[in-house]
């Protein structure tokens, strides 16, 4: 009888090749893109992997170096701080 989480679509089904054959091995999906809250488009420089993965990852490497990096897209980020700056200058 196969466990419970196999019927799952939540866990990938992956063939991983053995000494005494194939067998089969349940796996989490990996979870998608991240997107930009203003524009909806996918987000660079941020890598897909799971959280245990990540914290081997260094910090750097998880979300570009700049504000609003991982958050918002590059071109959003750039039109926040045409605001914030004329703002300022009223």
């Amino acid at each position: 009888m196969e466990p419970a989480k196999s019927k799952s679509r939540s866990f990938r089904r992956k063939q991983v090749r053995t000494v005494s054959g194939t067998k089969r091995v349940y796996v989490k999906r990996k979870p998608k893109l991240g997107t930009c809250h203003v524009t909806g488009e996918k987000l660079k420089g941020v890598p897909r992997q799971r959280v245990p993965k990540l914290k081997n990852i260094a910090k750097s490497s998880r979300r570009p170096q700049r504000p609003f990096g991982g958050v918002l897209s590059s071109r959003a980020a750039r039109k926040v701080h045409v605001e914030k700056a004329r703002s300022l200058n009223k």
